[in-house]
């Protein structure tokens, strides 16, 4: 199983978002911040890492669990937790797996619209956070085998 983190991050009515392209994607796509946690890593150390390395921001106090998805494919099993998150500093990615090509501060409208265009990214979850529709924490378990 894979553990996931990423960061609900926002800034004067606007969310953030990377773009960013791994070898063999076809284009680049639109994402919250975030990664795998390393082995032996903690939660908010790879939070952390992953926001800085790939926004520049430096995550400030302690994230809140905004939700997370426990799901399974024909690949694998991977649990993602995304927290809601307080940050410091100006946006200046430095991702040293050359993913990342640049992080924006983003309408949450189009934030969605553009979270909508990566087929395998479920915005309910986020949507219903960003609503008020479901608690923080709240659990969502999806079977795509």
């Amino acid at each position: 199983m894979s553990l996931i983190v990423s960061a609900i991050v926002g800034r004067d009515d606007r969310l953030l978002l990377v773009e960013q392209q791994a070898p063999g994607d076809p284009e680049p796509s639109w994402m919250l911040p975030g990664g795998r946690v390393e082995i032996g890593e903690t939660l908010v150390a790879a939070l952390k890492r992953e926001l800085a390395e790939e926004t520049g921001l430096v995550l400030t106090g302690l994230p809140v669990v905004a939700f997370v998805v426990d799901l399974t494919t024909a690949t694998g099993r991977y649990s993602a937790l995304t927290f809601d998150c307080d940050v410091e500093g100006s946006l200046a990615p430095n991702d040293p797996d050359g993913f990342v090509q640049s992080a924006a501060w983003t309408d949450p409208v189009e934030a969605l619209d553009r979270l909508r265009c990566v087929e395998w990214y479920d915005c309910v979850p986020l949507e219903r956070f960003l609503s008020g529709a479901a608690p923080p924490g709240a659990v969502y378990v999806r079977d795509r085998t």
